[in-house]
């Protein structure tokens, strides 16, 4: 939760993250409730005027409040846009008048898009899918387009409660995917999340080639070469993002393996794939980026992603360090 308090705090936002579910009367009792607030404040104010009428106490604290709260009530009650943040924003009255009018669902195309992502994970043993407050949470962290550390610490505790097999591997799968697109830190709690939610993920789904595609990537990442590229070998090959993330990360592992001729051609596999999907951006363009930078290949620019050599390759870092 992110909370910002202003030099006179006069008023409040509460933002929330989309929710997969759409109730109308959920929706129009949570907006209704700050408008309430307001009346019934005022109201508390008035008989607090009535108690203390005629004495100093009414005349110089309750009167400036009850003016500023009146000014409040009708800021909430009278239909308008504000500005909050830079941001054009109905106040609640309108939120409730628009709510009020929306028939359709609004979260459809959400519910939708998240349902598309959710199925490749599916078991045809599965029941049939229903969205819960669980899968809102897993939503929340799959279309988050970067995660943090706050972020990394709530996924965490998140995985432990996630029950729904299907969703469970889409937020293993995803959280990978973006800690993958980073550059390598240290050796971090990272490494070894990114290593034991990866193995996790092919042990529930050994069948799910592109669980075996993100295993190998995290392989690679962590220095086991042989390793990833004997996983990498049976990954998903079945679309252009599989076939360029498979593509960087064999080279990344040829790469420190000394094997610079096929890692070369491996990265060049990738930003051909990347140049003709006009990906640039995207977390597949991240991911191949980092793969470069640890290579030590010039950083892509999304303007013209330039081919790679083997001349151009930096040595294997633990060469060097060997060699010192």
């Amino acid at each position: 939760m992110e909370v910002s308090v202003g030099t006179i705090p006069l008023m409040g936002w509460v933002r929330t993250a989309p929710q997969l579910s759409f109730s109308k009367p959920a929706n129009l009792f949570f907006i209704a409730a700050g408008p309430m607030m307001d009346i019934g404040w005022l109201g508390v104010l008035t008989g607090l005027m009535t108690i203390f009428r005629g004495t100093e106490f009414a005349d110089t604290v309750l009167a400036p409040v009850v003016v500023v709260q009146m000014m409040m009530a009708f800021g909430s009650v009278v239909p308008h846009h504000v500005k909050v943040f830079g941001g054009r924003l109905p106040n609640d009255m309108l939120a409730l008048w628009k709510i009020l009018r929306r028939n359709p669902d609004s979260n459809a195309v959400l519910r939708q898009h998240y349902l598309n992502r959710l199925r490749p994970y599916m078991s045809p043993d599965d029941p049939p899918w229903h969205p819960s407050g669980q899968s809102d949470r897993v939503a929340f962290y799959v279309l988050k387009p970067d995660l943090t550390d706050e972020d990394i610490t709530a996924l965490e505790d998140e995985l432990t409660h996630t029950t729904s097999a299907s969703e469970l591997l889409l937020l293993i799968d995803t959280a990978a995917t973006k800690i993958l697109a980073n550059p390598a830190p240290p050796p971090s709690r990272l490494d070894a999340l990114l290593d034991r939610l990866t193995e996790k993920a092919v042990a529930m789904a050994p069948e799910l080639r592109t669980l075996k595609g993100t295993r190998g990537a995290a392989l690679a990442r962590l220095g086991r070469h042989e390793e990833a590229l004997d996983v990498l070998a049976e990954a998903d090959e079945s679309n252009d993002f599989n076939r360029c993330l498979n593509a960087a990360f064999q080279a990344l592992a040829h790469f420190h393996a000394d094997r610079k001729e096929l890692a070369a051609a491996e990265l060049e596999t990738a930003i051909a794939i990347l140049r003709s999907n006009n990906w640039a951006g995207t977390v597949g363009w991240k991911i191949v980026g980092t793969v470069c930078v640890e290579t030590g290949y010039p950083t892509l620019t999304e303007c013209e992603p330039t081919k790679p050599n083997a001349e151009n390759l930096a040595p294997p870092r633990w060469i060097g360090r060997k060699e010192a």
